[in-house]
């Protein structure tokens, strides 16, 4: 059987394509990549792909990609889109900072007051310094980025036939797989992890829902709204609860620190990857 996973950046995509892999008897795990990379013969294979325009990972590839490649399922995984801005703001300098150390560190002393008073900083001014151009970027930029994404996953998402499953982020966190399961034909192993040889176990931050209710104010929620209701009626989320906490608590474990451990991390994650990038080469060849 041969699978498909797709979805944002942050959604779920890589825990979800261990959870699946490890409910089919010898099944291979891929991800990342463009697609098509990594496809061959194998008796069970599932195959993890991400959405990301920025680098050339559009839909016009992957609509291209699907004329031409067949997969036995195809699921499209949704995540609140709050949540994956908070994730994304922070996820960031999962490369490392070298050559914008300024910009980090002026993103995190802003994560850090945050931290100290919720409300005393909106979360687009933290998204400000997230970008790879010119920072801090203007505040019109950011929120016609996030309409943007949101518009293109919309439009791609009306075109999926019936052949493809509409799966969530929080049905994940739940444990909730019943359907995904019915729709697969085998049950999947709802407590697999990521494994710690990809380096990616390392950069799960909370397995949480709502997040974004601490990080957003009432300012962030009438910036961001437009761009993402259309997104969430397509995909069920309740489009009417936009309500803030009104007692926010911003932990650092999972703020500044995590942060500071993404960039701290980048060069063993370099050695791991040449380190598999041998194996696979020199391993072939001893086959």
């Amino acid at each position: 059987m041969k699978i498909l996973i797709l979805g944002l950046g942050k959604s779920g995509t890589t825990a979800l394509l261990y959870k699946i892999a490890a409910g089919l008897p010898g099944c291979e795990a891929f991800s990342g990549g463009k697609p098509g990379k990594y496809i061959g013969d194998y008796k069970n294979a599932v195959y993890k792909h991400t959405y990301e325009a920025r680098k050339g990972k559009d839909f016009d590839l992957y609509r291209e990609h699907l004329k031409h490649e067949h997969y036995d399922r195809k699921v499209w995984i949704a995540r609140d889109p709050r949540d994956v801005a908070v994730s994304r703001m922070l996820y960031r300098w999962n490369r490392g900072c070298v050559g914008h150390r300024q910009q980090f560190n002026e993103h995190l002393e802003l994560v850090k007051k945050k931290e100290r008073d919720p409300l005393s900083v909106p979360f687009h001014e933290l998204c400000r310094y997230t970008g790879h151009g010119d920072w801090p970027a203007d505040l019109q930029s950011v929120v016609d980025e996030e309409y943007d994404r949101y518009q293109q996953m919309s439009d791609f998402i009306r075109g999926l036939g019936d052949d493809w499953f509409l799966f969530t982020y929080e049905n994940m966190v739940s444990k909730n797989f019943t359907a995904l399961n019915d729709y697969l034909g085998f049950g999947i192993e709802a407590d697999a992890e990521v494994p710690n040889s990809t380096g990616n176990a390392k950069v799960v931050r909370k397995k949480a829902s709502g997040d974004w209710r601490h990080w957003f104010t009432e300012e962030d929620v009438e910036l961001f709204r437009p761009a993402y209701l259309p997104y969430m009626a397509l995909t069920g989320y309740d489009t009417g609860d936009w309500a803030i906490s009104s007692h926010p608590v911003i932990e650092p474990e999972f703020a500044s620190a995590y942060m500071q451990r993404l960039t701290s991390r980048v060069p063993l994650d370099t050695a791991r990857k040449l380190k598999n990038k041998a194996w696979r080469l020199f391993g072939r060849k001893a086959g």
